[in-house]
């Protein structure tokens, strides 16, 4: 993902038109131009600008489908503006912003703002943006979405776009904001992930639970410690079943601190990759209220030539008396995104939903 730099641009949170303005110098654009209602939206648009292309058609590089393209058609009235409904659809759980962030790489768009939301079905994010198209110098808001298929497994994620030139931003930065807060689909679906989820239940070394992704397989393994739980989860990478994140719990006999854990786990891959336990960070736990302590470490590991990259990510922390350990070997996301969003969100879950009876994921049947 590009840095973020100091922004200088305004970054309205909320439309400030009254109903009035809103009615006479706005439109409401209803999408059914492809046979699937799953991609059929509703997008409210100033005036001045009309459709130009709504017949689905592949954006090349970018592995996205654009279903929805308005432009400015009278320059003389008002600065030019263009806005972008765009989506893909993907078959395993990842978050909305990773897979933006991801496009936005491919664009080659620099973040200079942007504002992120969290839900059980993940991360989002709305974002501004800027980018030098030859000599032109443009400033783009985007918003992402993410809906269930409906008529094939997986999720369509939508991103809805609005550019205008950086000369013309303070002008338009509402009527901009008013074109992606609006987009929604004719036909959301309630369960906003792409996969359905799974559930551990387990009382040793005491009672704990969690979900995790159903395209995930899980095993517990027979360690020899006493107290000592240890689950592995395994997921398809290329054409391999590979195991790419390994759980432990455990209830410590005396008090101990996360940084203890993690030396103490870590033992036994110091030999296998060469390096020393990782120092711990402690992470500002927005999603799980039932976690007292969370803390978190990565460390990227790659083979002699750095071919092949590879992140280590851990996890350790406490809910009551019951300690986790979580190891979760992934891809560099430079090298494979779609692999490394997959095995990020699954691990996200297992930690959002740890014996957290008052999560939403309980009402999955």
């Amino acid at each position: 993902m590009n840095n973020k730099t100091q922004s200088a641009y305004l970054f309205p949170q909320n439309v400030s038109y009254s109903i009035e303005y809103q009615k006479e110098n706005f439109w409401r654009c209803v999408y059914s131009s492809t046979s699937s209602k799953a991609l059929h939206y509703k997008v409210v648009l100033p005036l001045y600008v009309k459709p130009v292309l709504t017949k689905p058609t592949e954006i090349e590089g970018l592995g996205i489908t654009m279903i929805g393209l308005y432009q400015t058609t009278k320059v003389q009235a008002k600065p030019y503006l263009e806005v972008t409904i765009a989506y893909e659809t993907i078959e395993n759980e990842i978050n909305g912003s990773d897979w933006l962030y991801h496009i936005l790489d491919l664009m080659g768009e620099v973040i200079i703002d942007k504002r992120v939301f969290f839900a059980e079905s993940g991360e989002y994010t709305d974002v501004l943006t800027q980018k030098m198209y030859d000599s032109e110098n443009m400033i783009s808001r985007f918003r992402v979405i993410k809906d269930s298929g409906m008529e094939a497994e997986g999720a369509n994620f939508f991103l809805i776009k609005a550019t205008c030139h950086k000369e013309n931003y303070v002008v338009l930065n509402e009527d901009i904001l008013q074109s992606i807060a609006w987009f929604t689909l004719i036909n959301e679906n309630e369960w906003k992930m792409a996969e359905s989820l799974k559930s551990i239940n387990a009382d040793n070394p005491e009672k704990f639970s969690f979900y995790y992704p159903v395209s995930w397989s899980v095993k517990q393994a027979e360690d020899s410690i006493l107290g000592l739980s240890h689950y592995t989860l395994a997921h398809i990478i290329g054409h391999k079943k590979k195991n790419m994140i390994n759980l432990f719990f455990m209830v410590p006999g005396k008090e101990v601190t996360a940084q203890f854990i993690s030396d103490t786990m870590f033992k036994r891959l110091e030999d296998i990759f060469h390096i020393g336990s990782p120092t711990l960070k402690n992470v500002m736990n927005k999603r799980n209220v039932k976690l007292d302590q969370l803390w978190t470490a990565q460390i990227e590991i790659n083979n002699e030539d750095k071919k092949i990259r590879n992140l280590l990510t851990l996890y350790v922390g406490c809910t009551e008396s019951l300690w986790f350990y979580f190891e979760l070997i992934s891809p560099h996301p430079d090298q494979s995104f779609y692999d490394w969003a997959v095995n990020k969100r699954a691990l996200e879950i297992i930690l959002n939903s740890l014996n957290n009876f008052d999560s939403e994921f309980n009402n999955i049947g």
